[in-house]
């Protein structure tokens, strides 16, 4: 009978892609009558398993004639017909590894893993010594295709290396973690598990669950629970050492919908009791500080610099009134150093929102362009290099259920201003890398020492932006137009840094004289330096003229004060003069009103009164 047809055919067809596996049903021989195999001789049998086997094999004697071959093997060093009929020398085969072959048979030690090439077929060969009764009569050598060897490597590596994957991710979770079979045998325990437990890998890993449960390790096993009840299970556990854990039981089937593991995630709840201590206790600390901060801003409201004497300032405070407790959206507008940001703080502090949230403040423009997105929204971790690997919580979260003043709005970027459109569209911030929307309560305000419709008539602000802004817009005046306040405010500051720096400086009548005359271009902020200045470096306790900056004697439009006259005398005469220069340059009473902040019948009294 033929002896492994079906797969010499399958060799010649395809001899890089041999396998044991594809032989065809009618390649076996079977008597279908009783089930076996009919009768063979003992030596036609083992030929033919060699050559249904899926590797070659040949054998030569030590005078280098070929004494053997399997089907395969001829196939692949291109031997055709009955080997035993026709002697065959090895070295008409593959000549340059004969040698090899010889050394074998010298040293009667094998040579493993050796690839050869025959006929462009890449082999991995293994060579060995034919010993009979004692001595060496040949070398047998023993291959099989190298692509097989490497595609089983390239499995082998793949399948090792998705395991260390995966058994560096159950290594790095915080979460203990242990896993057995469908028969509740431990298979895998990590770090975090041992840490937790204290329990040691070596005691647990091969031990089957109710072993450890008889032996007291656990009071109870939620794998045997989950292989009973074939469901994720959630129990508290009591270890042999006392400690109590909480435990999770997840089952994974195998494809005939069997389970084939249980895994266990295990959380210390002690850590999670801490946990939950310290967050209440960081929520106390920030309240506190939350408090402490409002209690500051109290009573800087109630040392405000915030002087209201004029009829200009008069209507600022009536609007704050009405402004304060809505949520409307405010834009304030004014030369420098008017004290914007104080009208803003005192919208604040007179809303109901000075006691649910705080006063937040920025200077669009002192912060660079780069940053300035990430200070107002704040950013998540790895936004980018340098960022805090746990993000930053940005203004509009910090301002929640308060105020938030942005000053110099002008000065933030057109792309900005479009976020910030959006925010004041319906109130979610997105931090700077994230993707999740934050919905915010915040009262915004705005400030700006320059014209926002000019600018946006240039393109330089977003006309949209502006519109969105300006809903409740006040205008702040500069002292020159509102001289009522100016000796208010140097009072007032004088006694401030009195206090501050344990003095007792007062202002004689003649230095009090220029300090009136003066314009004040830098306004309530240049009042409050000055002051400070005098209070400093003045010798003795009376500022005289003397000790008065160049720039005001430089500056100051008035005369030297002659005895007599008094205070009111000089204000009234400073009023008067502002307001016929007024009507001067508006040609009437009427017209010079709304300039001066005053209706034309006050104009027109304040004129008689002096005549």
């Amino acid at each position: 009978m033929g002896r492994g047809k079906t797969v010499k055919d399958r060799a010649v067809s395809n001899p890089g892609r041999m396998k044991l596996g594809d032989v065809p049903k009618d390649a076996y021989v079977q008597d279908s009558a009783s089930g076996h195999i009919p009768d063979i001789a003992p030596g036609e049998l083992y030929l033919s398993m060699l050559d249904s086997a899926d590797f070659g094999i040949f054998a030569v004697d030590t005078q280098g004639f070929l004494l053997y071959a399997n089907d395969l093997a001829k196939i692949i060093i291109k031997v055709h017909g009955d080997i035993t009929k026709r002697r065959i020398r090895f070295s008409e085969i593959k000549k340059e590894i004969w040698p090899d072959y010889v050394r074998v048979m010298e040293t009667g030690r094998p040579a493993e893993n050796v690839t050869v090439d025959y006929g462009g077929i890449s082999l991995l060969s293994h060579r060995y010594p034919i010993i009979h009764k004692g001595r060496v009569i040949g070398v047998m050598s023993v291959f099989k295709l190298l692509e097989e060897y490497e595609r089983l490597a390239n499995d082998l590596f793949k399948a090792q290396e998705y395991a260390d994957r995966v058994k560096a991710i159950i290594e790095s979770s915080y979460d203990g973690i242990y896993v057995t079979d469908g028969q509740a045998n431990t298979i895998l325990v990590n770090s975090a598990y041992e840490k937790i437990t204290g329990l040691n890998a070596d005691e647990l890993v091969g031990r089957n669950m109710r072993d450890l449960v008889r032996e007291g390790y656990y009071d109870e096993s939620v794998s045997l629970r989950v292989l009973q009840e074939n469901r994720a299970v959630t129990i508290p556990q009591t270890l042999k050492s006392g400690k109590n854990i909480l435990v999770t039981g997840n089952p994974i089937y195998g494809e005939d919908g069997n389970i084939k593991m249980v895994v266990t995630n295990v959380r210390d709840m002690t850590d999670l009791v801490e946990l939950q201590q310290q967050l209440e206790q960081t929520k106390g600390i920030s309240m506190a500080y939350r408090d402490i901060l409002k209690e500051m801003q109290r009573s800087s409201a109630r040392d405000n610099d915030i002087i209201m004497v004029s009829e200009p300032m008069l209507r600022v405070q009536e609007l704050i009134e009405r402004v304060s407790n809505t949520n409307a959206t405010v834009l304030i507008y004014g030369e420098t150093g008017v004290g914007k940001d104080r009208i803003a703080e005192e919208i604040h502090q007179k809303s109901d929102r000075a006691e649910a949230g705080i006063f937040v403040k920025i200077n669009c423009g002192a912060i660079p362009e780069n940053l300035l997105e990430s200070e107002l929204f704040g950013y998540d971790r790895g936004a980018f290099t340098g960022a805090r690997k746990e993000g930053k919580t940005g203004l509009f979260e910090a301002a929640h259920q308060g105020t938030l003043f942005l000053d110099e709005v002008e000065s933030m970027p057109l792309v900005l201003q479009s976020k910030l459109l959006r925010v004041l569209q319906n109130f979610e911030i997105t931090r700077v890398g994230g993707t999740k929307p934050i919905k915010v309560d915040v009262r915004l305000i705005c400030a700006s020492n320059q014209d926002l419709k000019e600018l946006t008539g240039r393109k330089m602000f977003r006309a949209d932006l502006y519109y969105r802004l300006n809903v409740i817009p006040i205008y702040i005046p500069p002292l020159r137009e509102r001289r009522d306040d100016i000796p208010y405010l140097i009072h007032f500051f004088l006694g401030r840094y009195n206090r501050k720096y344990g003095k007792k400086k007062s202002i004689s009548k003649e230095a009090m004289g220029f300090l009136l005359a003066y314009s004040w271009p830098g306004n309530v902020r240049e009042v409050a330096n000055v002051i400070e200045r005098l209070v400093v470096i003045t010798h003795g306790d009376y500022v005289l003229p003397n000790n008065l900056p160049r720039e005001i004697f430089e500056k100051a439009d008035c005369k030297i004060l002659e005895e007599g006259v008094t205070l009111k005398d000089h204000l009234e005469s400073i009023e008067v003069d502002i307001i016929r220069k007024a009507i001067e340059q508006y040609g009437s009473a009427r017209k010079a009103a709304p300039h001066l902040g005053v209706d034309s019948t006050t104009l027109t009294r304040k004129l008689k009164r002096v005549s």
